[in-house]
């Protein structure tokens, strides 16, 4: 389906990679300059960071401690929402690991609200609580091997009188270890040439490897996690704060067009109507296609699409890519969350498992 000549294309890239590794050198020896003004900022906003989430910590360990105290402070409903979130994902998610496969379920819980729109710390204690033992039932019901949880969305809803409805996005998935390894990353394409994927039902390969593993929506989320999501210092972590997740509705697509692979489109994210049997089935141009199409979805398009802007200083936390099917089409539906990240020395922190 290319236009391009592979060999005339190789040449060109043969030239732009020179002059992308010269580009390249220059730019590290800058980095390495700025390098350690750089860390010692982010380190001392990751610091900060931790203090504000450890200060609402010790702060509902006193309210549970107390319960009959007649004077409760009070928080905004953004505070509140920021700081279980927050707490949370410090204590139980697991961002940094690599994940094979990402799987996502959201529920709805309810936090009382005071007539002047806040939130007293003892019903947010309570609330907490409640959170935590949602979201490890969800959790704990993934059909997941080796799996660990990854990221935790908290978002206010609608109210509801003096109920206000509290939205959770939660991401899970399995821990990378012997899983097949996607194909390697190219400058001009993402996989190279090879058995075509499945769209979805991890059903492997046209040739039934993989079968039960993974398939296509699984290794475009795969590759594009490690590509597009930054990856903590060895010894640091990351804090991701303030996490919104992006999705398109139902009835959206994304439109896209790429040069070097005519007839794939017309839609960032993989869609057949009246499916054939051959639709099925996404060759090494489609998976390329979709790996690009999906690019500008998650890094372009979403951040300003919707209600909700994704700010520039978010970065990607994880893109996870689900099959679909219904009697008159397939398809897949691309989730992908960004948050604000502050970096950490891992030994400042003590995780927890679920």
């Amino acid at each position: 389906m290319k236009k391009t000549p592979r060999t005339l294309f190789a040449a060109i890239m043969i030239v732009a990679t020179v002059a992308a590794f010269m580009l390249g050198c220059k730019k590290e020896q800058a980095t390495l300059l700025v390098n350690n003004e750089s860390t010692t900022t982010e380190l001392a906003q990751g610091e900060a960071t931790l203090a504000r989430i450890m200060e609402f910590k010790n702060q509902m360990g006193e309210a549970k401690a107390n319960p009959g105290l007649k004077t409760a402070s009070y928080l905004s409903i953004a505070d509140a929402v920021w700081n279980v979130e927050a707490l949370f994902n410090l204590t139980y998610a697991y961002p940094d690991l690599p994940y094979s496969k990402t799987i996502t379920s959201d529920t709805t819980l309810y936090l009382p609200v005071s007539t002047d729109d806040s939130v007293s710390l003892n019903d947010l204690t309570v609330f907490y609580d409640q959170m935590f033992n949602t979201v490890q039932a969800i959790y704990q019901s993934a059909d997941l091997d080796d799996k660990q949880f990854l990221i935790l969305d908290v978002e206010a809803g609608e109210r509801h009188g003096g109920q206000q409805a509290i939205a959770l996005h939660t991401v899970q998935g399995i821990v990378r270890g012997e899983q097949p390894e996607p194909d390697p990353m190219h400058l001009w394409e993402a996989f190279e040439e090879g058995l075509p994927w499945y769209y979805g039902e991890d059903l492997g390969r046209l040739d039934g490897s993989f079968y039960g593993e993974m398939d296509a929506a699984d290794t475009l989320s795969r590759m594009l996690n490690d590509h597009l999501v930054p990856k903590a210092p060895s010894g640091f972590t990351y804090i991701f704060t303030n996490i919104i997740t992006k999705e398109l509705a139902d009835s959206d697509h994304c439109g896209y067009t790429h040069n070097s692979y005519p007839g794939c489109g017309p839609y960032c994210e993989f869609y057949k109507e009246n499916p054939s049997a051959t639709d099925y089935l996404l060759d090494t141009d489609q998976m390329n296609f979709h790996y690009f199409g999906e690019r500008y979805l998650v890094n372009t398009y979403l951040r300003t699409y919707g209600n909700i802007l994704v700010p520039s200083t978010h970065y990607l936390v994880n893109v996870t890519i689900s099959d679909n099917k219904t009697t008159a089409k397939i398809w897949h539906h691309t989730l992908a969350t960004y948050g604000h990240r502050d970096g950490i020395s891992k030994n400042e922190i003590t995780k927890g498992n679920l």
